[in-house]
């Protein structure tokens, strides 16, 4: 981190320079071949390193020292507050990913249809307007035509602790960050985010410290099994959270030692696939009951691996992508609890590892995962109807690895991670933000 008096680097000195002469960051970005994101982040570090709190004064204290000679220094550039920065992004930048032809075609249509509904109708309300001259109201129905996917992120209070490999959960409208891996190592903090304030608040820390972690939520319990601990060594310790009380216990342990797994909750069960066992990733598969407090085995999965997510959908378990020691992995496949038995899906476009995965109406969302042996340029939206992914915008390029990824209110929470440094990110994602309502007159 950054300290107040350090020198500032050649790449800080360069971008201060720039910004000095009231270009602003896009462009600088533009120039340097670095993203915006990058460009803040260096912001910030001259911000705190000059003691400014904002782009003019640091300018003006670069002109002081003689770093830079600039006509009319004295005219304000853009105003931007150090607070006002964004987290890290990767350096290299990809053009945005454009609406593709089908959704665009959905576009084209639903307007044809709006403009077609407002034609065909207006005859009749003015009609309507001479013969019924006496009733103030008008019969109405509502037509929703479905709009295209909203493609875009939206910041929001950052989590107080950087860290990836954490476990995230929601409960009451609450979004709880539990463990993972901080800039000083493994940790337990738990980190409380309200979205209706956005603010952060701290609850009990978890009493064991672990990373590669998972959580999944039964009631107002929060369940988050193993996890690896500082010397890289897999737990069978299962601690559970109450979130009403904010206090932890313990559940009963894990028939192994796992990190790196795949959890998710469904009829009052958890279900535990694969992950790291401390010599090798595994296809291992379990079921927890929390009534009689006791682990079982179920069918393990066609493959082994770790670092991949477990999301429920239509009453089924699906496990996408992870990582089995060599690469990231496309795979697709679906778990049904009351058959225990697995069947196949479509994969992913490109491989992830280390992906958060959320199931909404009806959908699945594959976010981040990719810097091991891919490139991430784009998140996946999954359609089982149709069994196919298509990309969605990602925030973050190039990289971004175990993010927290959690649902609340139709709205999609991904949370930290790792893109060449730990993130303390805060994003949402709206597939559904609106629909149109177009009035139509009935007789």
């Amino acid at each position: 981190m950054a300290e107040y008096g350090e020198p500032l680097s050649e790449r800080e000195m360069e971008i201060l320079r720039m910004v000095a002469t009231g270009v602003t960051n896009r462009q600088v970005a533009y120039r340097l071949d670095i993203s915006v994101n990058t460009v803040k982040v260096h912001l910030r570090n001259v911000f705190v390193k000059l003691g400014a709190e904002s782009r003019t004064e640091a300018t003006m204290i670069a002109v002081q020292e003689g770093w830079v000679s600039v006509e009319g220094a004295g005219e304000a550039p853009e105003a931007e507050s150090a607070a006002a920065l964004e987290p890290p992004q990767p350096s290299h930048v990809i053009p945005q990913i454009p609406l593709p032809w089908p959704k665009r075609a959905i576009l084209v249509a639903a307007l044809l249809l709006a403009v077609g509904g407002v034609a065909l109708t207006w005859p009749q309300a003015r009609s309507q307007e001479g013969n019924d001259a006496d009733s103030p109201f008008e019969q109405r129905q509502v037509v929703i035509l479905p709009q295209p996917e909203e493609l875009t992120w939206q910041e929001h209070a950052q989590m107080p602790t950087r860290r990836a490999h954490l476990a995230l959960a929601a409960v009451e409208g609450h979004i709880f960050a539990i463990a993972g891996q901080s800039p000083e190592g493994v940790t337990g903090v738990v980190e409380i985010y309200n979205p209706a304030d956005d603010i952060w608040t701290r609850g009990s820390d978890k009493p064991i410290p672990v990373t590669d972690v998972s959580a999944a939520t039964i009631g107002a319990d929060v369940y988050v099994p193993g996890g690896c601990d500082d010397a890289g060594s897999p737990m069978q310790t299962v601690e559970v959270y109450d979130a009403v009380a904010d206090a932890w216990r313990q559940a009963s342990p894990l028939p192994k030692p796992l990190c790196a797994y795949a959890l998710a909750a469904v009829g009052e069960k958890l279900y535990l696939f694969g992950g790291w066992d401390g010599e090798q990733y595994v296809a291992d598969a379990y079921v927890y009951e929390p009534r009689t407090d006791t682990w079982a085995k179920a069918t393990p999965m066609p493959i082994p691996r770790g670092f991949a997510p477990a999301a429920a959908l239509e009453s089924r378990i699906y496990v996408v992508g992870g990582y089995d020691g060599e690469a990231e992995l496309t795979t697709c496949a679906v778990y049904a609890p009351e058959k225990n038995s697995w069947g196949e899906c479509a994969p992913l476009t490109v491989g992830r590892g280390g992906l958060g995965l959320a199931s909404l109406r009806g959908h699945l969302y594959a976010i981040g995962g990719g810097g091991w042996s891919s490139y991430l340029g784009f998140n996946e939206r999954y359609n089982p109807a149709d069994d196919i992914w298509s990309a969605i915008e990602t925030p973050l390029v190039e990289e971004w690895r175990s993010p927290g990824v959690v649902v609340v209110e139709n709205t999609i929470y991904a949370i930290g991670g790792w893109s060449d440094d730990l993130l303390s990110l805060n994003q949402t994602y709206n597939p559904f933000p609106f629909h149109v309502y177009i009035p139509v007159s009935q007789r």
